[in-house]
């Protein structure tokens, strides 16, 4: 009896490291997308040649492509799930579609 309440234990343990993995994640694309989000919006406005968005725009620009390539290794490592696959993907669409119009 004591074995298999060990199992147990173990293996709600593993899942509860499970979600804190996928929460760490989560939190990572969130970020990832908000960078994107204020990159775009500086994109925008340095083409108008606004200074302040000029100004902004490299670093914006580097921290994005770092976070990017953070998930790209994780999805390398087979670390996402397809949910949050889909989700890095439709960030990375909508960086081209603003980019190109």
């Amino acid at each position: 009896m004591k074995e298999y309440e060990n199992e147990v234990q173990n293996t709600v343990t593993v899942k509860e490291k499970e979600n804190q993995v996928c929460d760490k994640w989560n939190k990572k694309i969130q970020d990832y997308e908000n960078y994107v989000k204020e990159y775009l919006k500086n994109y925008k406005k340095s083409l108008q040649k606004n200074t302040v968005s000029l100004s902004k725009y490299p670093y914006m620009k580097i921290k994005s492509e770092a976070l990017n390539k953070k998930l790209n290794k994780a999805m390398d490592n087979g670390l996402l799930t397809k949910t949050q696959i889909k989700k890095i993907l439709k960030i990375q669409l909508k960086i081209v579609n603003k980019c190109c119009d």
